[in-house]
């Protein structure tokens, strides 16, 4: 394949940091000049002192030896770049940068723009919507997988809460809709990456009430119950077992006054209390007020 010939994607999520025309592009690097591509693609756009790229991948070599590395990693990361359309490396002077043709894809950067671009307070519009579920398949896979280097770690904490944030975006947006298999979808999938997240165990029970699945609603809490022990030896919030005893209990009743009984682990907080007392409303209110006191 002619690399450039096709379209080019920076690709973070996954093995292959490069793409044409969505097929993996097999770069001739290893070892640490991968590591430094890799690096060099997070920061793309971006000067780099030459110092600071040397005391990173070398830093346990000596001066001259750091020079001659990271020379070498240069031209042969320079070499394998000159057929792909749209990344190349700059080099000139005391600092290095890839340079990128505003038409190159980049997952994680579509991803961090449609998340950043759209507030949590206001409803997402059918374009967005759009934009938002295919840049969420496109970071399906672990961020710069295999690399485990301390730099790459704290770019994929944060990349990983974009992700999540765009997630409850999403699910959030379908529930409204009342689509609330395709939200329950969504759900699931944000719980196979942070089954911890409370908030998000909360709104999922409610998307199975909501989609005449009460009984997997109580299945899920005592799976996510089970979990705790198992995994932490806690129990959930007390605002989690308030709302799983309201979901059986109370679900069916009229009038929902507001419970002054105590819960396992205290009296139930005051947001609680307004949570339960929103059941009445109409459910895209309900969901709302969902969203904004266990949010």
């Amino acid at each position: 394949m002619m690399a450039g010939q096709g379209k080019t994607s920076i690709c973070l999520f996954g093995v292959y940091p490069i793409r044409v025309d969505g097929e993996p592009c097999f770069l001739g690097i290893s070892g640490t000049t991968q590591k430094l591509f890799q690096y060099l693609l997070l920061a793309a756009g971006k000067e780099i002192r030459r110092e600071l790229l040397a005391e990173i991948f070398w830093s346990r070599s000596s001066t001259e030896r750091q020079r001659s590395a990271l020379n070498s990693a240069i031209w042969r990361i320079k070499q394998q770049l000159a057929e792909i359309r749209g990344i190349e490396l700059v080099s000139t002077g005391p600092t290095v940068f890839l340079q990128v043709a505003p038409d190159v894809g980049n997952d994680a950067k579509e991803l961090s723009e449609i998340v950043h671009g759209t507030s949590l307070d206001e409803p997402l519009d059918e374009r967005n919507v759009e934009l938002l579920y295919q840049a969420l398949n496109q970071c399906d896979a672990p961020f710069m997988e295999g690399l485990t280097s301390d730099w790459v770690l704290t770019e994929r904490e944060k990349i990983f809460n974009i992700k999540i944030r765009g997630m409850t975006m999403l699910m959030h947006w379908r529930g409204e809709q009342r689509r609330y298999e395709d939200a329950l979808e969504i759900g699931r999938r944000l719980l196979a990456e942070d089954p911890f997240r409370e908030a998000a165990q909360c709104e999922v029970m409610w998307l199975y009430v909501l989609n005449g699945q009460r009984a997997q609603a109580l299945r899920q809490y005592k799976e996510y119950c089970e979990l705790l022990r198992d995994e932490l030896g806690i129990d959930p919030m007390p605002e989690t077992l308030a709302l799983y005893d309201h979901i059986r209990r109370d679900l069916n009743s009229t009038g929902h006054k507001l419970k002054t009984e105590q819960s396992r682990s205290g009296v139930i907080p005051n947001k609680l209390n307004l949570l339960l007392g929103a059941i009445e409303q109409s459910r895209r209110d309900l969901y709302r007020t969902i969203r904004t006191q266990l949010g």
